[in-house]
């Protein structure tokens, strides 16, 4: 099992992104068929029925309301998720009841994590037209537990910690914090790291590392609108006003086994907004992309692609790319 890493590889890391740089290539449940990939959200149901009759008891007896409603009804997915983050009854119990008031606040925003369910689903679909080979994950799981994380991948499928994405409107930025509507595109982007040949390690490249991240990225944008989050507005604006300084500065840093300033950082000190080799990544395939006559064939290139240096060639990035529109949204045709 592995925690997935929202908006940089330590994924999910506390919320976003939950951009999800995890590699899913661990799976063994698995399928072709888009509408056989179950979104399962019984977790959640189960979660508020313990937690709204934990509150009609003594808290001495808390502990098996959710021992049985909620641990005894769980998913293998949830079982999944407490084993790996060692959660017990009690330890839930305490963790819960010591923070009722927040699990109160983000209820209505944990639902419209749920909600994104037939968002998931059709993006799926839409994905499976554009690219008949490739593989879903057998099932979506929404869990909710302690605040320990945004997500992780078990031999199950994808498991994600709903409340990490519940962020209330309102709530003063932070890169780390995510929204409801975030949902689908993660579990798109994760998904298509799971039909990556090359999967990232410690020794990796910046170069493999800006393209894997940013072909998710960029897959992901053709089956729904890039999120209008600040997180990606902010690249958008930086990369089109700087893009010629960040190709040249990219060409001098990509065979880097560091990531520096370019990803993984919240903080970068030079000025630049976080991940910004997320943005260059999909830059380079969406000029690969749109050079490249049949789409399915472009497609099965990035998803297969190996030899990072002669991909990048043949994108023909950064010379030939197509114009950056801070309001460019990539569908396909």
């Amino acid at each position: 099992m592995k925690d997935i890493v929202l908006f940089a590889r330590v994924f999910m890391y506390s919320t976003v992104c939950v951009v999800l740089a995890l590699s899913l290539s661990g799976f063994t449940a698995m399928t072709r068929n888009p509408d056989q990939a179950e979104v399962v959200t019984s977790d959640v149901s189960h979660f508020w029925r313990a937690f709204d009759d934990a509150a009609r008891v003594p808290m001495a007896e808390r502990v098996a309301v959710y021992q049985k409603e909620f641990i005894d009804r769980a998913s293998q997915g949830l079982e999944d998720f407490l084993a790996y983050r060692q959660v017990t009854a009690a330890s839930l119990a305490q963790h819960v009841e010591q923070n009722r008031a927040y699990y109160e606040k983000v209820r209505p925003y944990i639902q419209q994590v749920v909600d994104q369910k037939p968002v998931i689903e059709a993006a799926f679909r839409r994905l499976k037209a554009l690219y008949p080979d490739i593989r879903f994950p057998k099932h979506v799981y929404f869990v909710v537990g302690p605040q320990r994380g945004a997500g992780m991948n078990s031999d199950h499928g994808i498991i994600l910690a709903a409340a990490m994405f519940a962020t209330p409107p309102g709530t003063p930025y932070s890169y780390t914090k995510t929204y409801p509507s975030f949902v689908p595109f993660a579990v798109v982007h994760e998904t298509i790291h799971f039909n990556q040949t090359f999967q990232p390690g410690e020794h990796a490249t910046l170069l493999q590392d800006v393209i894997t991240e940013g072909t998710a990225d960029f897959i992901a944008s053709l089956t729904l609108p890039e999120p209008d989050l600040r997180q990606y507005t902010d690249r958008w604006r930086y990369g089109c006003t700087h893009e010629a300084a960040l190709a040249a500065r990219f060409a001098a840093d990509q065979d880097m086994t560091t990531t520096g300033p370019w990803m993984y950082n919240h903080h970068p000190d030079i000025g630049w907004p976080p991940d910004m080799g997320y943005w260059l990544g999909y830059r380079i395939d969406q000029t690969f992309y749109d050079h490249t006559a049949d789409k399915r064939k472009a497609l099965r290139a990035m998803l297969q692609v190996t030899d990072f240096k002669a991909f990048l060639k043949s994108s023909g990035y950064p010379h030939d790319r197509p114009a950056c529109n801070v309001q460019k949204v990539v569908h396909a045709e």
